[in-house]
């Protein structure tokens, strides 16, 4: 299952839902995967948020031919460390503090920043003793950190 296929499947959805979708992600082998989404809404997602969009994703998945094989569904918030998954979202938190995990030339580096510039290609952060501007493409993980 390709994740952002399944994203323009279910958007428009869970947007008439009352919520966003802000990532999802697709684990475990091939026989038993698991498709985790996460939603959000400016007041913040409850549980019933969750049951609902997962009753609706449930239909609508098992409807289409390309979901017929084995999956677990899960539903969640993004919760207070949330993890980036698309350019856009870093916009909006602009000044923050950030964990971000990424290649630099050969080597992964781990680094925590103020999140100063969010741009088309990278985000820039203000280090403790430096600014690090990191291209999206070389970005393996980001969370916000509270």
């Amino acid at each position: 299952m390709n994740t952002e296929y399944i994203k323009e499947v279910l958007e428009d959805d869970i947007e008439r839902l009352g919520c966003k979708v802000w990532g999802l992600e697709m684990f475990g082998r091939r026989s038993n995967q698991t498709l985790r989404i996460y939603i959000d809404k400016n007041e913040g997602i409850s549980v019933e948020d969750c049951e609902r969009v997962s009753k609706h994703v449930s239909k609508v998945l098992d409807a289409e031919n390309d979901f017929s094989e084995n999956y677990m569904l899960e539903i969640s918030s993004p919760g207070l460390d949330r993890k980036f998954f698309y350019k856009e979202q870093y916009k909006e938190y602009l000044n923050e503090s950030l964990k971000v995990t990424f290649f630099d030339t050969q080597n992964k580096r781990t680094v925590t920043g103020r999140l100063v510039g969010a741009y088309d290609n990278s985000i820039k952060l203000e280090l403790n003793d430096e600014t690090k501007e990191i291209a999206f493409s070389s970005i393996i993980q980001a969370n916000l950190i509270i």
